[in-house]
């Protein structure tokens, strides 16, 4: 008789134990199943952004205008110019007194046209 009680009890612990074997199997089987369709989507998405920006001019604008301060500093030396990289001088002078949040504004939209997730690199830099 106690065998038999201690033979259930005993039988009644290999169950919950396997129960919660099974439990951790499936939340896990859940979660991988969750991040791969987050990967997938993400996937989805960074895909579309790429395909929208196909026929953009954003990037190469960018481009274009972070290139006419190099542009203009060989061309005033060939053409003996020393006044342009003056006022290219003063230009970035006049620049360094816009307000912190143009100039964030601005990173913001130049890093987001390089296909830089603003978001993604934000969160890195803060969380150090």
């Amino acid at each position: 008789m106690i065998w038999s009680l201690l033979g259930t009890v005993a039988k009644g612990a290999v169950d919950v134990i396997k129960t919660k074997t099974e439990t951790k199997k499936l939340l896990a089987q859940a979660e991988q199943t969750h991040i791969k369709k987050m990967a997938e989507g993400e996937l989805e998405y960074a895909i579309q952004a790429q395909k929208s920006m196909g026929d953009s001019w954003r990037d190469e604008w960018f481009t274009v205008i972070l290139s006419v301060p190099l542009l203009i500093v060989f061309i005033s030396i060939f053409a003996n110019k020393p006044e342009w990289i003056i006022k290219l001088k003063e230009g970035f002078m006049a620049l360094d007194e816009l307000p912190d949040w143009y100039i964030w504004a601005l990173m913001a939209a130049i890093a987001s046209s390089f296909g830089l997730k603003v978001t993604d690199l934000a969160i890195k830099k803060f969380k150090k």
